[in-house]
């Protein structure tokens, strides 16, 4: 399978500064995009420390590495960025603040590894057939955004908002909860998922995803000419008024010159899903009933997630959502291999029991009850001694 990659990038519309950056080569198989954020140029310092570094690290080959070393590799060499950004925050009064997003893809021994921090994305467009050998497209969020938002839609936050009739606005909803240079653990994704031929991986910065819908997106992949669909994306967001950078890089791997186009294959008989391994491993896209095959083999239906073709990924251990948003799901031999997770509160910070009735009461609630015991104790001794004696003289009426 022969890997090509085409990348593009604007300042868009409304920034004097252009603080995405993005670097990709085919021959050594690596992608990194980084979309900076901070005050004058510090969002663009940080965004290309990111690119260089990343670039550096994963683009050096180890004679001894292989395929399964990439994710730590990975990870590590993320996590060494994130203090280089730290450093030169602190160091330098005009880099105060400034962090980035990133996603770093590694394409080797057949598998792709993908870092992720922020809320860049990585998709993956495929095409297939269905029973009526008509051909189809499917565009899946392979990263999930970290951002509030999605944190609280997915279940994974709950806000306990003041009113449910007030929603978070979409400054708030866009409110990163991990970044590069920000935090001192990023707490990078890191993904791995075997190649097949006709795969095309789209990596964006939020200045095409926020603006762009996925079936827009998939149209001018098939629409081709296909090297030339990162810069024709570009254009369709700032028509669409994108204010933001925007950058999109694109990695394909086929023989094929528009392999979306030329694909004869497979046919699928239902709509085709991903699925991810609680380490960060993508199988698929499979049918809903290789899916239960998977889960039944493997012992993973509690802990894997499941994602659509333009759709979201969602939690399989909380049985409502998966069964809302996939009806065919709702059959008693799919729902029985479906958990529920219960979701963490935010101000408490504690993760809820799945049954009050019984879950021990916290120690700090114990305490707080003890106090409240011992205070009204106090009150009453104090009551009867002192001012229980002076309330006929009180309630006397005034003649």
């Amino acid at each position: 399978m022969k890997l090509r990659m085409y990348g593009a990038t604007d300042k868009g519309l409304v920034r004097a500064q252009n603080q995405d950056a993005y670097s990709c080569d085919a021959s050594t198989g690596v992608v990194v995009l980084s979309d900076g954020m901070g005050g004058h140029a510090a969002g663009e310092i940080a965004s290309n420390m990111v690119v260089e570094c990343l670039v550096e690290a994963m683009s050096s080959t180890d004679p001894t590495s292989t395929a399964d070393d990439i994710p730590t590799r990975m990870d590590t060499a993320i996590q060494e960025v994130n203090k280089k950004l730290l450093s030169r925050s602190q160091e330098e009064p005009s880099c105060r603040g400034m962090g980035a997003t990133v996603n770093v893809l590694h394409f080797t021994g057949g598998f792709v590894t993908i870092g992720h921090v922020g809320d860049s994305r990585t998709y993956l467009v495929r095409a297939f057939k269905s029973p009526d050998d008509k051909p189809r497209y499917g565009s899946w969020q392979l990263t999930i955004d970290h951002n509030l938002g999605t944190f609280v839609d997915r279940g994974i936050l709950n806000l306990r908002e003041a009113s449910a009739d007030e929603p978070m606005s979409s400054r708030e909803r866009s409110k990163l909860t991990r970044g590069m240079g920000v935090m001192v653990d990023p707490k990078p994704d890191v993904y791995t998922k075997q190649l097949c031929e006709g795969d095309v991986f789209l990596t964006c910065s939020d200045g095409l995803h926020g603006f762009v819908s996925d079936r827009d997106v998939v149209r001018t992949l098939v629409a081709g000419p296909i090297h030339e669909a990162p810069q024709r994306l570009i254009e369709i967001a700032k028509a669409a008024g994108a204010p933001d950078n925007v950058t999109v890089v694109l990695s394909i791997v086929s023989n094929l010159e528009e392999p979306l186009r030329e694909f004869s294959g497979p046919i699928l008989e239902s709509r085709p899903y991903l699925v991810r391994h609680p380490h960060g491993e993508i199988q698929g896209p499979m049918t809903a009933s290789d899916i239960i095959q998977f889960w039944l083999k493997r012992e993973l239906p509690g802990e894997t997630e499941l994602a659509s073709g333009f759709g979201d990924w969602v939690l399989l251990r909380n049985k409502d959502q998966v069964t809302t948003t996939y009806p065919e799901f709702k059959q008693d031999a799919y729902i029985k291999h479906i958990y529920y997770e219960t979701s963490v509160d935010l101000v408490s910070k504690t993760e809820p029991k799945d049954t009050l009735e019984d879950a021990p009461p916290p120690q700090n609630l114990r305490r707080a009850l003890m106090w409240t015991a011992l205070v009204m104790v106090a009150f009453t001794i104090a009551l009867s001694l002192l001012i229980l004696p002076e309330l006929p003289n009180a309630l006397l009426p005034a003649y």
